[in-house]
């Protein structure tokens, strides 16, 4: 029962971050030791589940895909959205400086631990943590766009989108954003629009049952590569999360929470990988 609530806590966590434009859920994911489980349970949702609930084979059905583990994770992610959602976009508008320092944080601290365990280092794995900044600063040079919120277009929104949500530093808010869906999307889900979630939702699933096929293979074959690219990923979104995006930097008091925030973000995630490690020695 206690594993099944860490696993909850997890999904508010990155149902949380999914509202955030510039942080992704499954950097959380990744942060809290639960990505590869994600990726190989997401996975599993394939022929071989359908034909087990089409024989009667529930139980069966239910333990291919770790429903226990995916149940949880998204029960999470849904309270997260429609109440604690509220909350972060309340703190983005009054106070964004602490709240994008303090991501800093956890990105930054995140990255680190995860380079560290990428062994044994190569040259290759190097040039593959370029690659994926030069990516991820490419996406941040793009620019929203103003367009009118077709249902075809809220469906391939949410396709892109939840790609975006489960790779580590690839925000899918700040896509939805670029699209010009992203206001249209947490509106809907503000004031319960049925008829945008569950097309936006259509998409979402189909998304991300297409996509987490080529990550669980990616993560098979060539773990080391792909977790370089996305260390590269996740530094360079430290760009798009700086606070003071076009003007002067703070100083006094405010510079001051908004460090104290970023030394809390990395203090946390140091944390957490100090009590994994203790588990598994």
């Amino acid at each position: 029962m206690m594993k099944h609530f860490g696993v909850f806590l997890r999904g508010v966590a990155m149902g949380a971050a999914d509202v955030v434009p510039g942080v992704s859920g499954g950097t959380v994911a990744l942060i809290t030791g639960i990505y590869a489980t994600l990726i190989q349970s997401l996975s599993a949702i394939n022929i071989d589940f359908f034909r087990l609930v089409l024989k009667g084979r529930i139980v069966d059905a239910w333990h291919h895909v770790n429903a226990n583990f995916l149940l949880a994770l998204m029960a999470g992610i849904a309270v997260s959205l429609f109440s604690l959602a509220k909350v972060i976009t309340f703190g983005l508008a009054q106070h964004p400086e602490p709240v994008y320092s303090f991501f800093m944080g956890l990105i930054l601290a995140s990255s680190i631990l995860l380079w560290r365990d990428i062994t044994p280092h190569r040259l290759s794995h190097g040039g593959w943590l370029l690659i994926g900044a030069l990516f991820m600063w490419g996406v941040s040079e793009l620019r929203p766009v103003a367009i009118e919120p077709t249902p075809w277009l809220l469906f391939g929104g949410g396709a892109i989108a939840i790609c975006a949500m489960i790779l580590p530093g690839i925000s899918g808010s700040f896509l939805l954003l670029m699209m010009g869906l992203y206001s249209v999307v947490l509106s809907a889900i503000d004031t319960l629009d049925l008829a945008t979630i569950l097309i936006f939702g259509a998409g979402c699933i189909v998304g991300l049952l297409s996509f987490v096929r080529v990550l669980s293979w990616l993560l098979i074959r060539y773990r080391n590569a792909l977790m370089s690219f996305l260390v590269g990923v996740l530094l360079m979104s430290l760009k798009v999360l700086w606070p003071w995006q076009g003007v002067s930097m703070a100083a006094g008091s405010e510079a001051a929470i908004a460090g104290g925030a970023f030394i809390v973000g990395l203090v946390l995630v140091a944390g957490l990988g100090y009590l994994g490690r203790q588990r598994l020695s």
